[in-house]
């Protein structure tokens, strides 16, 4: 049974700070590669109408003609980690893609988008980035906003005491 095609809405590419195991493949590529890059992660959030359930035979993911060899489930969709911002570069404007069988290409008609950093600007203050859990959470912008009315909720209970005192002292006056 061939599982529904997963439906992109939009693609956008977050630079984040690199974990340990990423700061490590960073500095092994670079050495390899022997040239300086970026000490960033670039989190490829592709958002899904809806998320597909898991199955033993998914749909390989794309880009133009490179697949990607892994990705992973975000609340938004799906995503993958480019740690080398020079595959951004040279695959900006390639279309996302998707294939059960590696021959037949579904088209979902939205493209990379390229660095969001580009050479001529300055490096990225990597302590400024945020975490990779930070941009991979859909929930975080609510849960501030019900925190923020949950806290002024609160407030007026707290009035309510100190206008009673206050009361209070106006009877014992009046007396």
């Amino acid at each position: 049974m061939a599982s529904t095609v997963p439906k992109v809405l939009s693609v956008e590419v977050v630079p984040a700070r690199p974990t340990d195991t990423d700061s490590a493949m960073i500095a092994q590529l670079a050495a390899e590669t022997d040239r300086p890059i970026s000490y960033a992660a670039f989190i490829v959030k592709i958002h899904l109408a809806t998320i597909p359930p898991a199955t033993a035979h998914g749909w390989a993911l794309y880009v133009g003609d490179t697949r990607i060899p892994k990705y992973w489930e975000y609340p938004g969709g799906i995503y993958f980690k480019v740690l080398d911002e020079e595959f951004l570069a040279e695959h900006q404007r390639h279309a996302l893609r998707f294939s059960e069988n590696g021959k037949d290409f579904i088209e979902t008609g939205v493209k990379l988008p390229g660095p969001a950093v580009s050479r001529e600007r300055p490096a990225l203050d990597v302590r400024r980035l945020p975490l990779q859990s930070e941009v991979l959470s859909e929930a975080a912008q609510p849960r501030g906003v019900r925190a923020r009315a949950a806290r002024k909720r609160a407030r007026p209970a707290a009035r309510k005491k100190t206008g009673s005192k206050a009361k209070a002292r106006k009877s014992r006056k009046s007396r």
